[in-house]
């Protein structure tokens, strides 16, 4: 993480991930000095938000670093017989752009981690016996071994999920069918917006013995939470896939889109 900050200015760092840094400057200025805010009030506040702001940072980024071997595992899944990877380079686009990497991806990251969260919940709930409160959700400001646990498995779970599709989509990769003639897109950002909307109907639900106000509150903070690390998080994940996209392609073993598509064949067609 570190090391893919050092490879820009301040100054770019900033206006790349400014969304988040404003948030959290927000979020610490509020928390500190007003009210109570993302559960957290008063001078522990500061070290307590930065403290969360780090943790989930580095929970979220830290497995980017076994990307090349996921695009290794997985990319059989997507070729065989008449199916192909291809690169249309048209397609291609790793680029930071305000939209995308400040609105679509991060709450793409905060529906799928509460789709996962709810769904692991639910499984707690089924184990136990016993109905999820809202104090099994909420920070308790105590170490909790497993909610530590839950959270780490949330958080590697998401980031693996979403690095691989964003490094389809930025990378113009394609699934070809040289017998039909077909391209299908594999990582296009739509493709996850019912679980960002189940998401955050799931985690509603949960407080569904709460007044609508404090549902709005909780989940607003739990938005405002995940927020900044998600937008650091897709930052560096376009990063790094600049820094690495010939490896990438390597393992994903994927074809140059004009040759295959052009009937040219695969040799020597390999990235």
């Amino acid at each position: 993480m570190v090391a893919l900050l050092k490879r820009k200015s301040l100054k770019e760092n900033l206006r790349e991930m400014g969304p988040a840094f404003g948030l959290l400057l927000v979020t610490l200025i509020i928390s500190t000095f007003i009210t109570e805010f993302t559960f957290n009030f008063g001078l522990a506040a500061i070290w307590k938000t930065l403290l969360r702001f780090l943790r989930l940072s580095l929970l979220l980024t830290l497995p980017l670093f076994l990307l090349p071997g996921l695009c290794t595992l997985l990319e059989s899944f997507f070729r065989g017989g008449a199916r192909h990877l291809i690169q249309m380079q048209e397609d291609r686009d790793a680029a930071i752009h305000p939209f995308k990497n400040w609105i679509i991806r991060p709450f793409q990251g905060i529906g799928l981690a509460m789709l996962l969260a709810t769904k692991l919940l639910g499984l707690l709930e089924i184990y136990s016996g016993t109905k999820i409160s809202v104090d099994t959700i909420l920070p308790q400001g105590v170490f909790n071994p497993g909610r530590l646990f839950s959270s780490i498995a949330v958080g590697v779970v998401v980031s693996l999920l979403l690095s691989f599709l964003w490094t389809l989509d930025d990378l113009g990769i394609r699934c070809y069918n040289k017998k039909t003639k077909e391209v299908r897109m594999i990582g296009k950002y739509v493709g996850l917006l019912l679980p960002i909307f189940f998401g955050f109907y799931g985690i509603i639900t949960l407080f569904d013995n709460n007044s609508q106000i404090l549902v709005i509150k909780y989940v607003a903070q739990m938005v405002i939470v995940l927020y900044p690390p998600f937008v650091v998080f897709n930052v560096l994940h376009s990063r790094y896939l600049n820094s690495r996209e010939e490896v990438l392609l390597r393992k994903l073993r994927a074809v140059s889109g004009d040759i295959m598509m052009g009937d040219k064949g695969l040799a020597g067609s390999e990235l």
